[in-house]
C-alpha cells in the first residue's frame, strides 16, 4: 500500500463555516489553486436531507456568508486591492448578483440583523494615509499582529450596512477595538475596548443599543475575559474568568450578569475551554463552535486528547456528545445537529448526530485515503515527573516488520495550553509512510486536564522537559524496535521552544527541526502577545532587572554551547506570534559553532504557516522536514 507524501497535500480537502437555515446547510471547503499554489480554491457547499450535498459557488477568494431568506445567501470576498466586493447568490439556482462594491476596505458579512440591513466585520484606521508611502509610525502595542501585519492605528470593528441606502457605519467609536461579538435575536454584545498606545488584554462587555444607536457597558475592561455569551429565558449569561488563579490562559466558569447591578453571580463552575484546542494541521477554514439554540448555549469543549459537545441552560451543564477528533463548525440543520471534525482516518467531513445518538457520515471529501497508509495511533502508558499516570501515542511506519530496527521522531504540540489527540496529522502521517516511527504526548501544560496540570508559569523547560524524556524513555522500552541511536526531535510554536530547549540538555537526538520557535524570552517582548504572554508565562514583571536572570535562566539560547544536534529551523518572515529573530539567533549560535544547521525562511507567510499556508509553502515545509531527517537519520 502506498503512503502519504508532501505533495498529497494537494489531495487534501479542507472544510469547516458550517451554517444553517431550516433544513438547509451551507458550509466553505479549500482546495489548492492548481493555476497558483500560492492560494486556494474555495466552494460553498449545500446539504439537505432530500438532495445531499451539492457545490453552489466556487471562488478565488475566501467567501464569508450569511443567509438571507430562502433560498439566499449574501457573501464577501476581498482581493489582493482590498476591495470588498457584496453579492447575493440564488442557492437553487446558483443565480449571481453583485450588491455592492467597498473600495480600500477589507470587510466581512457577519449577520442579516434588520430588515435591508447587514452587520458586517472589518477594519477602519485612526489615521488616514497612503498605503503607499515607503514608511509608517509605530506608537502603539500591539504594533503588529500574526496574519495581519502592521495594526499600529488600525481598529477592528463592527458595521451596519444599509442595503437601500448603500450606506455604511460603525457601530463603535473610531478608537474602539472590537475582539469578539455574538449576535443573538435582535441582541448585539460585543467585547472590545477604547484605547491609544496599549490595548487592555481584558476586554469590556457591551450591548449595542440599536434603538439610541451606542453602547451601553456591562463589564469593564481589566475585569473579565469573556469567552461566551447568551441570552436564556431574557437572562444574561457568560462563560467567563477574571484570569487571578491561573493567569491569562485560565479557564472560564459560568455566570449569571444581573441586568441592574451587572454584577456576576456564579452559576457553575467549568475547569475546560470553550473551544476546541485539539492539534491537527489541517486548519484552513474558520468555523464557529458557540451558539444558542432552544434557549441553551451549545459550546465544544476540549476534553483531554478529544472535543466534547455540552449545553448550558442557565442551572446546569450537559453532555450532547462525544467526538475522537477535532471539531471546527457545529450548527442545528432543524432537529439535528450536525458539526464538521477531523476523525482518525480523515480530515474534515460533515457529520449528523441522529435521533439514536449514532454519528452519520454527510460528506465524502478525501476518499484517496482509504487507499494509501494511515497508521493507527497505539497508545503508550508512561509515569510523569509526579509519578501520575499519563499516555501518549505512537505510529508504526511503513511496511513495518517486527524485529527490524528503525529511526524514530518525537513530536511536539505548540501552545502550550493545546492538546494532541488521535485525529488525521497529515504531517505525522507523511513521516509513518516515510518509514519512521512518530511518537508524541501530552506533557505537563497542556490543555484538556483542566487549570492545575496547565499551568507551567514560570516552570518553561523544567518539569514539562522532565516529562518529555519519561515519555521517550517509556516509548524505548515499550517499542524495541525503534533504534535509539537515531531518534529526531520536531516543534512548532511552544514545541519549537521545546525543541530548542531539549537540544542544549541532552544528546540523545541525533536530528531536530524546530519551527517558529522561541530562543530567548526578551527578544519575545516584541511578539504581538509578548507583553502579557512573557510576563505571564514567565512569573515575571515587564524586565525588571530581578527578573532578567529568570528570563535568561528558561532561554534555549543561554544553553547553545551545549548543543552538537543537527538541527533545521523553519520559520515564516511575517511570524509576530513568534518572531523571527529568535530563529536567527538560534541558527547564527549554531552555525558559528558548527553545528550543522540550516534555516529556511518561508516569506509572505506568519505563524500558521504548517495549517494554513499558501499550499506551495506548506510543502515545502514538510519537504524540507523529511530530507533533513533522511539525512541525519538514515
Amino acid at each position: 500500500m502506498q503512503g502519504l507524501t508532501a505533495k498529497d497535500l494537494l489531495n487534501l480537502t479542507n472544510a469547516g463555516g458550517l451554517k444553517t437555515q431550516g433544513n438547509n446547510s451551507i458550509f466553505q471547503t479549500s482546495d489548492p489553486n492548481f493555476d497558483d499554489l500560492d492560494k486556494y480554491q474555495w466552494s460553498l457547499v449545500k446539504q439537505n436531507g432530500k438532495d445531499g450535498l451539492s457545490t453552489i459557488l466556487t471562488t478565488d477568494t475566501y467567501p464569508a456568508f450569511v443567509f438571507d431568506q430562502e433560498p439566499n445567501v449574501y457573501f464577501t470576498t476581498v482581493n489582493d486591492k482590498q476591495k470588498t466586493q457584496l453579492f447575493k447568490l440564488n442557492t437553487d439556482t446558483q443565480d449571481l448578483t453583485l450588491v455592492h462594491e467597498f473600495e480600500k476596505r477589507s470587510l466581512a458579512v457577519q449577520e442579516v440583523i434588520q430588515e435591508k440591513q447587514l452587520l458586517l466585520s472589518g477594519t477602519t484606521f485612526l489615521t488616514e494615509t497612503d498605503g503607499a508611502l515607503p514608511w509608517h509610525e509605530v506608537t502603539e502595542v500591539p504594533y503588529w499582529t500574526n496574519a495581519e501585519g502592521n495594526v499600529n492605528g488600525k481598529r477592528h470593528q463592527l458595521f451596519i450596512f444599509d442595503l437601500k441606502s448603500k450606506e455604511l457605519h460603525s457601530l463603535v467609536p473610531k478608537d474602539f477595538e472590537v475582539s469578539n461579538f455574538w449576535y443573538q435575536d435582535g441582541h448585539l454584545f460585543l467585547s472590545g475596548a477604547q484605547y491609544q498606545n496599549h490595548q487592555p488584554f481584558q476586554k469590556g462587555l457591551y450591548e449595542y443599543d440599536f434603538t439610541e444607536k451606542k453602547l451601553q457597558e456591562l463589564l469593564k475592561p481589566e475585569t473579565w475575559s469573556v469567552s461566551a455569551v447568551a441570552l436564556l429565558n431574557d437572562e444574561l449569561y457568560l462563560a467567563a474568568t477574571d484570569n487571578k488563579k491561573y493567569g491569562i490562559e485560565e479557564n472560564p466558569n459560568f455566570y449569571h450578569l444581573l441586568k441592574d447591578t451587572h454584577e456576576m453571580q456564579l452559576v457553575q463552575e467549568w475547569d475546560h475551554n470553550l473551544s476546541n484546542i485539539v492539534i491537527h494541521d489541517m486548519e484552513v477554514v474558520p468555523g464557529k463552535t458557540t451558539f444558542v439554540h432552544d434557549n441553551k448555549l451549545y459550546f465544544v469543549a476540549t476534553i483531554a486528547t478529544h472535543n466534547e459537545i455540552y449545553t448550558f441552560d442557565g442551572e446546569k451543564i450537559e453532555l450532547v456528545g462525544k467526538w475522537d477528533g477535532s471539531i471546527t463548525s457545529l450548527a442545528f440543520q432543524g432537529d439535528h445537529l450536525q458539526f464538521i471534525a477531523n476523525s482518525p482516518q480523515s480530515p474534515q467531513q460533515l457529520y449528523q448526530f441522529e435521533k439514536d445518538g449514532q454519528v452519520k457520515q454527510l460528506s465524502h471529501f478525501n476518499e484517496f485515503l482509504k487507499d494509501r497508509y494511515l497508521a493507527k495511533p497505539k497508545q503508550i502508558d508512561y509515569k510523569d515527573h509526579n509519578g501520575d499516570w499519563r499516555y501518549g501515542w505512537v505510529l508504526y511506519p511503513l511496511n513495518y516488520q517486527e524485529g527490524n530496527k528503525y529511526p524514530a521522531i518525537l513530536e511536539v504540540h505548540g501552545g502550550p495550553r493545546a492538546t494532541y489527540g488521535d485525529g488525521f496529522f497529515h504531517e505525522m502521517q507523511m513521516l509513518a509512510s516515510a518509514g519512521y516511527f512518530v511518537f508524541f504526548t501530552n506533557i505537563i501544560g497542556s490543555e484538556g486536564w483542566g487549570d492545575e496540570y496547565g499551568d507551567v508559569r514560570g516552570k518553561y523547560g523544567t518539569v514539562d522537559y522532565d516529562d518529555l524524556m519519561l515519555f521517550t524513555d517509556e516509548v524505548l522500552k515499550q517499542v524495541p524496535e525503534i533504534n535509539e541511536e537515531k531518534l529526531g526531535l520536531a516543534g512548532g510554536s511552544y514545541g519549537g521552544f521545546m525543541t530548542n530547549w531539549v537540544i542544549g540538555h541532552t544528546h540523545r537526538f541525533s536530528a531536530a527541526v524546530s519551527m517558529r520557535s522561541i530562543a530567548s524570552w526578551t527578544a519575545m517582548y516584541i511578539s504581538d502577545i509578548g507583553p502579557e504572554f512573557v510576563n505571564d508565562q514567565m512569573a515575571t514583571d515587564d524586565l525588571h532587572s530581578d527578573d532578567i536572570d529568570k528570563l535568561w535562566f528558561h532561554s534555549p539560547l543561554r544553553y547553545v554551547n551545549n548543543v552538537t544536534t543537527p538541527t533545521l529551523f523553519l520559520h515564516s518572515d511575517h511570524d509576530f506570534r513568534c518572531p523571527i529573530p529568535d530563529a536567527y539567533q538560534m541558527f547564527q549560535a549554531l552555525k558559528l559553532r558548527n553545528v550543522p544547521t540550516k534555516l529556511v525562511v518561508f516569506q509572505d507567510s506568519n505563524h500558521d504557516l504548517s495549517r494554513k499556508g499558501a499550499p506551495n509553502r506548506r510543502i515545502k515545509r514538510l519537504e524540507e522536514t523529511l530530507n533533513w531527517f533522511d539525512k541525519y537519520l538514515k
